[in-house]
């Protein structure tokens, strides 16, 4: 159903005759009321007119005191219907009267003149209009004026609101009609509107079709852009979506807010509530990376190896991180947030298990003995230096231990090579239970020689003494070569202190060395202390 009370034309010619109706209504009440007084003044006037022409008559009526004669005069007074009654009377006896004297509203008196002496007043006519029948005449006539008012007016309206239509509405509604034609997903239909006067209508079409040119260039514009766009996503999103390498975006909250099916294969227990560093174990160390990335404007790109967290029984995985900070312009292209204060991190990750798994296993080779799976001589040197820089840093001590097996020599020789190892993963396992803390070290130097390093706060002979003896004793009890044979061995311990005997690696070892031969020399089975006057 059609909304005729929205449409302009309508609006435009019910204003134009509501605005006519309520004028004319409002000018013929006015009309109405002047026009009542207008003609009850004429038929007053009209009444003294014929009191006038009948007044010279009424005088000689009164002079002669003819009583039939006034009688005449006062009936054919009344014959005219604007007067009800008429009365002659004069101060004499001649008082004569015809029709209704009742009402005295507008009563007319006029003095009757004696007809030889003008001056001189012989009687009076007294005329009683007929004001029912003055009224009826003045509203009709009235009426019909007013009548004649509403009709002139609404001809005018009608007039009007046709001009206003055909001059004015109907270019606005044909105007209106090729715009509702118009499918902004189509520029086939925007064609060019078409008024032929050169008025403001004109002018304003002039200006529409302009608008609409140029607007549909951008539309086509926009058109082509957008479907290279959608072309240009698919493949990007394929790209996103089929990519092996897990691709995920961390707020500032490090919790995942976008990514591709493959870093959930990846990472299988990740979910919109778990925050990225919950997912490593080494989260401290991937918290401050990203912190720093945030905090640092040079610093865009990190790479590192991360192991994931997995649950009971799985295999250790190890993934290769790309991180990317997001300018904003990337933000902006990715319809990412660029305002927020934080910026947001893109991550890139590969499973490198294969690789980190053989990384490890060759770095575990390379820094520990095949045999006793101890840090072998040359991961031995570098822990130790490592260890002489928090002491000097820390103002701290450090005190290394030099073992060499004593008796160890016969097992090989008695009991063959294979008891031999059998003898040296023993005392591996021995002394990798006492010096296994954090800050100490336990290696194998090499042959039937070990090495152990430890920190201390201060140096303590006795407590020095205590656990040089407690190792000794820990290495003279027997050992069991298989069910049947059982060896029993002991050891030499030389024992120095940096930084009191020397504060670097070489010359450490040197007086390890040194104090060990000499408790070689001595009789083995016990440990010295390092004494720097020995020659």
């Amino acid at each position: 159903m059609i909304n005729i009370s929205g449409k302009i034309y309508i609006k435009v010619a019910l204003s134009i005759a509501i605005g006519a109706i309520g004028t004319s209504l409002v000018t013929s009440v006015l009309l109405y009321f002047s026009a009542v007084n207008s003609e009850q003044s004429k038929a007053e006037a009209l009444i003294e007119q014929i009191g006038a022409t009948i007044r010279s008559t009424a005088s000689i009526a009164l002079y002669v005191q003819d009583e039939e004669l006034g009688q005449e005069i006062v009936q054919g007074l009344v014959i005219n219907d604007l007067i009800a009654g008429a009365q002659l009377t004069d101060s004499l006896s001649l008082n004569v009267s015809f029709g209704d004297l009742a009402d005295m509203d507008g009563l007319i008196h006029t003095n009757v003149q004696h007809p030889f002496i003008p001056e001189q007043s012989i009687g009076q006519l007294l005329i009683h209009p007929n004001r029912n029948y003055i009224q009826s005449i003045a509203r009709q006539k009235a009426t019909n004026d007013a009548l004649l008012l509403l009709l002139y007016s609404a001809i005018v309206a009608l007039f009007v609101s046709i001009l206003v239509h055909k001059l004015l509405t109907q270019p606005i509604q044909n105007l209106t009609a090729s715009f509702l034609k118009i499918d902004p997903r189509n520029t086939q239909t925007m064609r060019t509107l078409i008024h032929y006067d050169n008025d403001e209508i004109g002018q304003l079409v002039q200006g529409i079709n302009d608008l609409m040119g140029e607007l549909k260039l951008t539309l086509e514009n926009e058109t082509d852009l957008r479907k290279k766009t959608q072309a240009l996503e698919s493949k990007f999103r394929l790209i996103f979506e089929q990519a092996s390498a897990g691709i995920c975006l961390i707020n500032s909250d490090n919790i995942v807010t976008a990514a591709n099916p493959a870093f959930y294969h990846i990472q299988p227990s990740s979910s919109e509530s778990t925050p990225f560093i919950d997912l490593f174990e080494n989260s401290n160390q991937l918290e401050s990376l990203l912190l720093r990335m945030r905090s640092e404007e040079s610093v865009n790109h990190l790479s590192i190896d991360l192991k994931c967290k997995s649950n009971d029984g799985a295999v250790n995985k190890w993934v290769h991180c790309l991180f990317s900070r997001i300018t904003n312009q990337r933000a902006q292209q990715r319809d990412i947030d660029s305002n927020s204060e934080e910026p947001i991190i893109e991550v890139i990750m590969y499973d490198v298990t294969s690789r980190a798994e053989k990384e490890l296993k060759t770095r575990f080779e390379a820094d520990h003995d095949a045999l006793t799976h101890l840090k072998n001589r040359r991961a031995g040197e570098f822990e130790i230096d490592n260890l002489l820089q928090t002491v000097n840093l820390l103002d701290l001590s450090l005190i290394i231990f030099m073992i060499d097996l004593d008796k160890f020599k016969p097992v090989n020789d008695t009991y063959g090579h294979d008891a031999g190892d059998r003898v040296l993963i023993e005392v591996s396992k021995r002394l990798q239970s006492v010096f296994n803390g954090k800050n100490e070290l336990c290696s194998r130097w090499g042959g039937d020689e070990f090495v152990t390093a430890f920190v201390v706060n201060s140096v303590n002979m006795d407590e020095i003494t205590a656990l040089a003896q407690s190792t000794l004793s820990s290495l003279s009890h027997p050992i069991e070569i298989s069910d049947e044979i059982s060896c029993e061995i002991g050891g030499s311990i030389g024992v120095v202190i940096a930084p009191q005997h020397a504060n670097n690696i070489k010359e450490l070892l040197a007086c390890a060395d040194k104090t060990m031969y000499k408790v070689k020399e001595s009789g083995r089975g016990h440990f010295k202390v390092y004494d720097p006057n020995w020659k």
